[in-house]
């Protein structure tokens, strides 16, 4: 994916295939692949459509609970920031 100008960069990610499971607000679970990561944040892909803006819980075995913010969306996956606990 080329990126536009002004874009905001991001760390770079490492490629994964990690199977987690994203817990919504509304309190649906829906298993998500992490294809990618890094400290501030990953992509998932998953069948389900997501919101930029929404805040999501990604729980990640052997890694625990993480919340993160939908910063992109196409159909079938979605790319994510952690947050902090300033973000709150």
């Amino acid at each position: 994916m080329q990126r536009e100008p002004g874009w905001t960069g991001r760390r770079e990610r490492v490629p994964a295939e990690i199977d987690a499971i994203v817990h919504r607000t509304n309190g649906r679970k829906i298993p998500v692949k992490v294809s990618n990561f890094s400290d501030q944040g990953c992509r998932v892909e998953t069948a389900e459509d997501f919101r930029i803006g929404e805040r999501l819980q990604i729980a990640v075995p052997r890694m625990g609970n993480m919340s993160a913010q939908v910063r992109w969306c196409l159909p079938g996956a979605a790319g994510t920031r952690f947050l902090t606990e300033s973000d709150f």
